[in-house]
Formats: C-alpha cells, sequence, structure tokens
C-alpha cells in the first residue's frame, strides 16, 4: 500500500503540474505580504509611473512602479476587491464583492456608488462602466461616479475590454460587441466561460482565457478558434503587450505559472513559475517593459522585458 500511493503521488505531481516539468524561471523580484489572505486585482496607471493592486480583504495599495516601494494604502471595500480602472486624471476606481463602486483621489474616497458584486470595470467613451453579477451593465461619469445609465443582459457580466468605440462583454455563455451607444453590434458564440477578456491593441482581435485553452476571435468576421496550451487548468487572466507582439498567460489552479506567448504563432518564448498558490491577474505596463502578475499567495511579482536579449522567437524576460 505505501508503494502504491507514493506511486499515486508522483502521478498526481506529473500529471497535474506538469508544467513545472518545463524549464520555467522562478520570480526572484517578490512583492510579498502585499495583501492578506491573496492579491486579486491588478492594474497600471496610464502613464505607468504607478500600479495598484487590491487584495481578498478589500484593502488597496498604490505603488512606486520605478522603486517597487508602496506610496498608500487603504481599506474600504467590505470584501475582495475584483476590478481597479486607473483614469488619466490619476483618479481611480475599485469595484468589488461587496457591490461598492470607490473612486479615489490621493488615497482618499471621492466618491461611491452601490449595485450588485463587481465583476469588471471599463473606461468607454470617457465614461466608466462596471459589469456585475446580476446581469447588468452600470453606467457612470467619470469625475463623480454619477449614475447614467443601466443596461439589462441575459447573463452575468465575467470580464470587459475596450477598443475605440467597441465594448466586448464577456458573459457566461457568449460575447456581446456593443457600439457606443450600447447597442448590440455582434454577438459572438463562445463554448467556455471567458475568464479574461482582451483586444489586440489593433481591435482585429479578441482573445479569452478558459480551461487549458485559449480562444480567439476574428473580429471583424466573427469566426473563432481555439488554441491549445501548455497550462494544465484554467487560465485565468491574459495580457497583450502595449505593441501586441505578446500574449502574457497566468495559470489558476494547480498551474500558477505564466507563459509569454508569441503572438505570430501562439508559440511559448518565455516561461516563469510565478506563484506558490492561484494566479489570479497578471498585465503589462504601459510601456511594455515590465509584466506584473498578483496571486493568492498574497505577492505581487515583477519581470521585466529587456530588449537587449532577443531570440529568434521573441522576448526574453528576467525577473527584476
Amino acid at each position: 500500500m505505501p508503494g502504491k500511493l507514493l506511486l499515486s503521488l508522483v502521478l498526481i505531481h506529473f500529471l497535474g503540474g506538469c508544467s513545472n516539468l518545463m524549464q520555467a524561471d522562478p520570480a526572484e523580484r517578490v512583492l510579498a505580504g502585499a495583501h492578506e489572505f491573496g492579491t486579486t486585482a491588478l492594474a497600471y496607471t496610464p502613464d505607468g509611473h504607478r500600479f495598484i493592486s487590491g487584495g481578498v480583504r478589500g484593502d488597496l495599495r498604490v505603488w512606486d512602479a520605478a522603486t517597487q516601494r508602496p506610496l498608500g494604502k487603504a481599506t474600504a471595500h467590505h470584501g475582495a476587491v475584483r476590478a481597479i480602472l486607473p483614469l488619466a486624471s490619476g483618479d481611480f476606481v475599485s469595484g468589488g464583492d461587496d457591490g461598492r463602486l470607490i473612486l479615489w483621489h490621493d488615497n482618499r474616497i471621492k466618491a461611491q456608488a452601490q449595485g450588485a458584486d463587481v465583476t469588471a470595470l471599463a473606461l468607454f467613451q470617457g465614461r466608466v462602466v462596471s459589469g456585475h453579477d446580476d446581469g447588468r451593465l452600470r453606467v457612470w461619469s467619470a469625475d463623480t461616479l454619477r449614475a447614467m445609465r443601466e443596461i439589462p443582459l441575459d447573463d452575468d457580466v465575467v470580464a470587459l475590454s475596450v477598443h475605440d468605440d467597441q465594448l466586448a462583454v464577456g458573459m457566461t455563455r457568449a460575447i456581446r460587441l456593443l457600439n457606443a451607444d450600447f447597442r448590440t453590434r455582434k454577438s459572438l458564440p463562445s463554448p467556455h466561460i471567458p475568464h479574461d477578456l482582451q483586444f489586440s491593441p489593433d481591435g482585429r482581435t479578441l482573445i479569452a482565457g478558459s480551461w487549458f485553452r485559449l480562444s480567439v476571435w476574428d473580429v471583424a468576421s466573427g469566426t473563432a478558434r481555439s488554441i491549445p496550451t501548455e497550462h494544465n487548468g484554467l487560465l485565468t487572466s491574459i495580457a497583450f503587450s502595449p505593441n501586441g507582439r505578446y500574449l502574457a498567460t497566468l495559470g489558476r489552479h494547480t498551474d500558477s505559472a505564466i507563459r509569454v506567448l508569441d503572438t505570430a504563432d501562439f508559440q511559448v518564448v518565455r516561461r516563469y513559475q510565478a506563484h506558490e498558490l492561484c494566479g489570479a491577474m497578471i498585465r503589462f505596463s504601459p510601456d511594455g517593459r515590465t509584466l506584473a502578475s498578483a496571486s493568492d499567495d498574497e505577492s505581487v511579482r515583477l519581470y521585466r522585458l529587456d530588449p537587449a536579449r532577443y531570440s529568434s522567437r521573441g522576448a526574453m524576460f528576467s525577473a527584476h
């Protein structure tokens, strides 16, 4: 029996954590203990000078992107922070499981609003759009969070992405592309729940993470294809580099690794075993030189793109 148990454990390790068997570099620059019980949300400011993280206990931290030192901390949400939306003004909006939207200015609450649990945030046509688990979009003024509009949908909202005058709304059974007046321009079938949803920088492609695979849509034609990945579980978060050349993917459950893919052929150009526990979110900095990831292990981890180190298959990343 002990021998069989040992064999079972070995098989679980090999099958459940197969990505660990490939060459994967560990992170060296770790902001440990960023959020007690887990980091759940992450976003860079438009100028790239700061990034903001949120945690399970409703706390938020603002960090200096150059020094990685905390600039401020606040706790206002009564539940996990699920989305952070930095604004060009320097303010930012946070939304969480408590249904609250909070507009922050200099680490203080400037305005707030209440609704259903917030699942996603986006800036669209100069207005804040929030997605909720009650099957509705809500539209708010960016300066005061004044309620402007409510759009009922036939499904819960799980992700949002914006490109120019298009808003992509990821729901549990489909994806809708809305135009500037929030009318449905196109519906895209989705065989899986879209875990994170991102337009490519040129707006031609829409990508979502799912179990083991990426779902990729051509926006103009609406055609879809499924791309297998090295992840052995859910792809919980994805991010395009600003120039669109690379796509970063982050695993959720048994596979909390980061993969960096060349978007020309979706081949892996770099691998990282990023976190000790479930991955939560991954984002590129606005200049494309840094990749940040968040996780249930309470940390934020940073990777820097080194332009001087290119291989034939793409960019090389180094932890910093």
